[in-house]
């Protein structure tokens, strides 16, 4: 428990990605001491040619390293084995057989690319205004809930993470038919979305998505709901985990998904019991 709720981290890197910087092991003894109840690894895997880690995931030495820390740390922490997809409309067949012939617990999908153009990079402003360098991005998210292969939206409004820069700051209200039609679109799929509490500790002030868009969201209807830290170290394991929670219930969320086998459960986000 942290903070009196039920704790969970589905968002966590390991040297098994190409960006990580900590083993499994690290990542693993630094959630028993924060008092995190379940640990998502979701490992990069990437389909795009131009992408740096396109060739880095190792599957087979990922779930044996899973393995172990489930020996060692089963008892104490609930470990899952996920993966974090980069997605463009382009490669779809490609993740879905990778899907097929690789089992994990949970599937995050996450835009960081349009056109193999990272999102609000000088090439891919380039031509582009800050609403249709927004607006691409949407579309492009939406794409990736149209294609039903994912378990939870990673990291909605991404795109600030270089656009704030770019194009000023951001406000979700001016982007509200992309995102009721991204809402609308999730609940039809049954997919939860992820508070992402990276841009908290990436010095951006706000997480991915916003309590704005967070709040759009559950008025929309949306009640499932995902929490994450990106932590690529254990540093930043659990990252401002108690403001995603405010967020979320100051939204009417109280209950947070949780995954085994690509099974969804769900568990009440509570204070702990006297």
């Amino acid at each position: 428990m942290i903070d009196g709720f039920y704790a969970i981290d589905y968002q966590v890197h390991s040297f098994r990605s190409h960006d990580g910087k900590a083993s499994i092991a690290d990542q693993c003894a630094r959630a028993v001491a924060l008092g995190l109840d379940e640990l998502g690894f979701s490992e990069h895997k990437d389909f795009d040619p131009a992408d740096p880690g396109v060739a880095y995931f190792d599957y087979d030495a990922y779930r044996a390293e899973i393995a172990a820390a489930r020996q060692e740390w089963g008892d104490r922490l609930k470990i899952r084995a996920g993966v974090e997809i980069d997605y463009q409309v382009w490669f779809e067949d490609k993740i879905a057989n990778y899907l097929d012939a690789h089992p994990f617990d949970f599937v995050i999908g996450s835009v960081h690319y349009v056109d193999s153009l990272m999102l609000m990079t000088p090439d891919y402003n380039r031509g582009r205004t800050g609403r249709t360098a927004y607006a691409d991005y949407f579309r492009a998210v939406r794409d990736s809930v149209a294609s039903g292969l994912f378990d939870i939206l990673g990291h909605l409004e991404y795109a600030n993470r270089r656009g704030i820069a770019a194009w000023g700051a951001y406000d979700p209200r001016a982007y509200r038919d992309e995102l009721d039609a991204l809402f609308d679109l999730m609940l039809r799929k049954d997919l939860p979305l992820e508070i992402n509490t990276a841009g908290l500790h990436q010095g951006l002030g706000v997480p991915y998505p916003t309590a704005e868009t967070v709040a759009l969201y559950a008025a929309r209807g949306g009640r499932l709901l995902s929490i994450g830290s990106d932590a690529h170290h254990p540093d930043q394991l659990g990252h401002a985990y108690s403001e995603a929670v405010s967020i979320a219930r100051a939204s009417g969320l109280t209950r947070v998904c949780i995954w085994e086998n690509r099974q969804r459960a769900e568990v009440p986000l509570r204070p702990a019991a006297p």
